[in-house]
C-alpha cells in the first residue's frame, strides 16, 4: 500500500516533468539537485520508498529526484513545484513510534508480563539446572560410561528436536497456557523419575519418552510468544532484554547451587516420600531442586498464566499478527468504551482470550473431528510449502547450519568442561561456578553490546563475534588448566553476547508474521541430522582423551582420596592400608588393587584426581585442539557466504 501511494504521487510529479519538458524549445536536462515537493500523510515507510530516484526519462534526459517533506495534513498530491533544495535537508519525517525511556517503558508493562518473567525464571532454572549437570549425573549416579552417556543424550536431543517442532506448532494453534500445562504436567513425572529412582529402566523412560513429550515443548520459546503478545513496539525491547537477563540469572544461580551441593551427601528425613531415610548425593539433591521448580512453575501457570494479548485503543494500530489472538470488533468496541484512564493513557488494554485451533469449535461429532483434522493437516502442509519457497527461510537455515560447530561449544561447556576439570583437578575445582561465568556475562553483556553496535549492520556484528568465540578453546589447547578454563568460558561469552542476540534478532526480523513458531521450528531441521552424532562425538572425546577413572571412585563419583587403616578378615595380613571416600571403603570389587597395601608395605597414594589414579592416561590437549579446529569452521563458512546471507 505504501509503495502504491508513493507511486501515485510519483505519477503526478512525472506528468508535470513531462509537461515542462515538452514546453521547452530544446531538450533540457533537469539538474540533479531538483526535487518534487509532495505532501503525504505521515508514514514510517514513505521515506524509504522514495529515497531512491524513481523516475528517469529518456529523450529529454529529464531526471527527477524525490525529496519527501512529510507534514501532518490531509493527503494531497499537488502539481509538482520543482525547486532547488540544495541547502535544505532531503528528508523530514516524524517517527511513527516515539522511543520510550526506560522508566516510561517500565511503567507501560502490564502486570501479566511479570508473571511471564517469573515463569521464565522457573523454566530456566529447570532447564539449565539439569542440562549443566546432566552428563555428570548420568555417569556418577547411574554408573554409565562416557560413550553410553553421549549416545543416550544424543538420542534424547534428537527426540527433543522432533517434539520441539510439534510444540512450536502447538503454541501457534492452542496458545501458551494450554501448551505449558501439557508440557509441565508430563515434566513433573519425567523429572521426578530420575530424582526418586536410580534404575536404568526409569532413566530410559524419563529421558526417551517423558522428557521429549514434556520438556521439549517447554524449550521452544513458548513464553517468548507470550511476551511478544504482552508488549508494544515501545516496550518490547525492554521486556525482551529483561527476559534475557532473567533466563541467564536463573541459570547462573542453578550453577552456583550445583557447586555448593555436589561436594556433600545428605541423609533425607524419614517422611520424604519414596526416599525417606536414604542418603542422597549433593548432585541428586540439586536435581531434586529442579524438579521442585517444575512443580512450582505448573502451579503458577494453573493459577496466574493466561493467553492475554494487548489490544490497542486505536483501530489502526496492531501489536501482534497472530490470527488466533484477534478479538471480535464488537468486543473491542465495548472494551474501549469501558477502558480506565490509565489504559487510555497507555493506549492499550490487556484482553484475555480463549485460544483454540481454527475451526475446532465446530467439532460436534467424530466426522467433524476427522474433517477438522484433514483441514488442519492441509493448512499445515500449505504453511510448510510457503516456507519452503521463501528465500528468507533458506538464508536462515543456511546460517543455522554454518553455526553448528560453534554452537556446539555450549554443549562442550556442559559435557566436556566439567568432566575435564573434575577428572584432571578433582572435586574441589568449582567447575559449575566457572560454567556460570557464561551466564553472568550473558545476563549483563547483551545490553552493553547492543548499545555499542546498534548502528551497525547485522553481519558486521555477527561475524566478529563468531571469530572471537571460535578461538576461545585455544587457551585449553595450549594449556589445559583451571585458569585456561576460566579464560575459555570468558572469551566464549564475550563473543556470544555480540553475535547470538543479533543473530536471533536477524532471524526474527525475516520470519513471516503469524508463523514465527513454525518458522523457528523448521530451522531445527538440520538438528535432526546433527544432534545424535554431535553429542555422541562428545562422549567419544571424553572416552578417548579424558576417560573416567571408575576404579578410583565410589558409586556417587567421589574420589578415594582419604587414607585409612582397616582390619581385613579375608586377607592374609590382618592389617591393611586402604583408601576411602566419606562413605565407602575402596577395597575389592571394581576398585583398583593399588589403593590397598598390607602392613609393612608403603601406604598407597590415595587419589583425589584421575591423574593420580594408578594406570590412568589422558590427552586433554588433543581434545581441546579438536574443539578449536571445528569451531573455527563456523565463522569461515559465514564469511564465504556473506553475499547470500545479506541477500546481495
Amino acid at each position: 500500500r505504501e509503495r502504491e501511494r508513493a507511486q501515485h504521487c510519483v505519477a503526478h510529479a512525472a506528468a508535470g516533468v513531462h509537461g515542462a519538458a515538452e514546453q521547452q524549445a530544446a531538450p533540457r536536462h533537469w539538474p540533479l539537485n531538483s526535487f518534487a515537493l509532495i505532501e503525504m500523510p505521515p508514514s514510517p515507510k514513505t521515506a524509504t520508498l522514495l529515497r531512491e530516484p524513481l523516475l528517469s526519462i529518456g529523450g529529454s534526459h529529464s531526471t527527477l529526484n524525490l525529496g519527501v517533506r512529510i507534514k501532518r495534513s490531509k493527503f494531497s498530491a499537488t502539481a509538482p513545484d520543482l525547486r532547488d533544495f540544495k541547502n535544505e535537508p532531503l528528508l523530514e519525517e516524524e517517527p511513527s513510534v516515539k522511543p520510550a525511556t526506560f522508566m516510561e517503558a517500565f511503567r507501560e508493562l502490564p502486570k501479566e508480563v511479570y508473571v511471564v518473567f517469573f515463569v521464565d525464571f522457573l523454566n530456566s532454572y529447570r532447564s539449565f539446572g539439569f542440562r549443566t549437570v546432566q552428563y555428570q549425573y548420568l555417569v556418577n549416579e547411574f554408573g554409565m560410561s562416557d560413550v553410553d552417556t553421549g549416545s543416550l543424550l544424543g538420542l534424547q536431543a534428537w527426540l527433543m528436536v522432533v517434539f520441539g517442532m510439534i510444540g512450536a506448532m502447538m503454541v501457534d494453534a492452542y496458545g501458551v497456557r494450554n501448551t505449558a500445562l501439557y508440557g509441565l504436567s508430563i515434566s513433573v513425572v519425567g523429572r521426578g523419575m530420575i530424582v526418586f529412582f536410580s534404575d536404568h529402566t526409569s532413566l530410559l523412560i524419563s529421558q526417551l519418552i517423558l522428557s521429549p513429550f514434556g520438556e521439549a515443548v517447554l524449550s521452544t520459546g513458548i513464553y517468548t510468544v507470550a511476551l511478544k503478545r504482552l508488549t508494544t513496539p515501545r516496550t518490547r525491547a525492554l521486556a525482551f532484554g529483561v527476559q534475557y537477563g532473567v533466563l541467564n540469572l536463573a541459570g547462573a544461580i542453578a550453577d552456583i547451587a550445583a557447586d555448593a551441593l555436589r561436594k556433600h551427601d545428605f541423609l533425607l528425613p524419614a517422611w520424604v516420600p519414596l526416599a525417606g531415610g536414604a542418603t542422597w548425593s549433593g548432585l541428586r539433591v540439586h536435581v531434586a531442586g529442579t524438579w521442585l521448580a517444575v512443580v512450582v512453575c505448573l502451579l503458577v501457570v494453573i493459577f496466574f498464566l493466561f493467553d492475554t494479548t494487548l489490544t490497542p485503543l486505536d483501530e489502526n494500530v496492531k501489536f501482534t499478527s497472530s490470527p488466533n489472538m484477534r478479538v471480535p470488533p464488537a468486543t473491542l468496541a465495548n472494551l474501549r468504551a469501558h477502558a480506565t484512564p490509565l489504559q487510555l493513557s497507555r493506549g492499550f488494554l490487556p484482553v484475555r482470550s480463549r485460544v483454540a485451533p481454527e475451526g475446532a469449535a465446530a467439532i460436534t461429532s467424530v466426522g467433524g473431528l476427522v474433517t477438522w483434522c484433514k483441514g488442519a493437516c492441509s493448512r499445515a502442509v500449505a504453511s510448510l510449502k510457503d516456507l519452503w519457497v521463501m528465500r528468507a527461510f533458506w538464508r536462515a537455515l543456511w546460517l543455522s547450519t554454518c553455526l553448528f560447530w560453534i554452537s556446539k561449544q555450549w554443549g562442550d561447556m556442559d559435557q566436556l568442561l566439567p568432566p575435564f576439570l573434575e577428572r584432571y583437578y578433582g572435586e574441589s575445582v568449582p567447575y559449575y561456578t566457572i560454567h556460570s561465568i557464561n551466564l553472568w556475562i550473558c545476563m549483563l553483556g547483551p545490553s552493553l553490546a547492543a548499545s555499542l553496535t546498534t548502528h551497525m549492520e547485522d553481519f558486521d556484528v555477527i561475524l566478529p563475534g563468531l571469530w572471537v568465540m571460535s578461538i576461545s578453546p585455544a587457551w585449553l589447547a595450549v594449556d589445559p588448566s583451571v585458569p585456561a578454563a576460566v579464560a575459555f568460558v570468558t572469551l566464549l561469552s564475550v563473543g556470544e553476547v555480540f553475535w547470538a542476540p543479533r543473530q536471533g534478532a536477524w532471524v526474527a526480523s525475516i520470519a513471516p508474521d503469524g508463523r514465527e513458531g513454525i518458522f523457528m521450528a523448521m530451522l531445527s531441521l538440520k538438528s535432526l541430522i546433527t544432534t545424535v552424532p554431535s553429542t555422541a562425538f562428545n562422549g567419544w572425546l571424553n572416552s578417548a582423551f579424558n576417560p573416567n577413572c571408575e576404579s578410583c571412585r565410589d558409586a556417587a563419583g567421589h574420589f578415594c582420596a582419604e587414607d585409612t587403616v582397616t582390619h581385613s578378615a579375608h586377607a592374609v595380613h590382618a592389617v591393611e592400608y586402604a583408601c576411602r571416600t566419606a562413605n565407602t571403603l575402596c577395597v575389592g570389587g571394581h576398585f583398583n588393587p593399588a589403593l590397598t597395601a598390607i602392613a609393612g608395605e608403603q601406604a598407597p597414594v590415595c587419589p583425589s584426581t584421575c591423574q593420580e589414579c594408578p594406570g590412568w592416561e589422558g590427552g586433554a590437549t588433543t581434545m581441546w585442539l579438536i574443539v578449536l579446529l571445528t569451531s573455527v569452521s563456523s565463522p569461515l563458512l559465514v564469511a564465504l557466504t556473506l553475499r547470500f546471507l545479506r541477500k546481495e
